[in-house]
């Protein structure tokens, strides 16, 4: 049996008792910074114990991070969201 779902007004009031009647979202920052170093992650965490040579899970994963870096910023400066060179924050 499924379970009901509850009404938008009283979603709202439930998240009024939560938040309270004055909360207001912080602005959000639009601009995005690709970061030059996006294997620092996996490196920071240590040799992973994924393989028999580490260094080769290691080499694995940072690819995976950087592909990710790139589709990112790809997609952000498809959308405009890019930071410009010179915006320092």
């Amino acid at each position: 049996m499924s379970k009901r779902r509850r009404p938008a007004a009283s979603r709202r009031l439930a998240e009024q008792r939560f938040w309270g009647t004055g909360y207001e979202p912080a602005p959000v920052n639009t601009s995005i910074r690709p970061t030059p170093d996006p294997g620092v992650l996996v490196r920071s965490l240590g040799a992973p114990p994924l393989a028999i040579d580490s260094n080769q899970a290691l080499r694995h994963m940072s690819a995976v991070y950087e592909e990710a870096v790139r589709a990112a910023t790809a997609l952000a400066a498809a959308n405009g969201l890019l930071a410009a060179a010179d915006e320092d924050d």
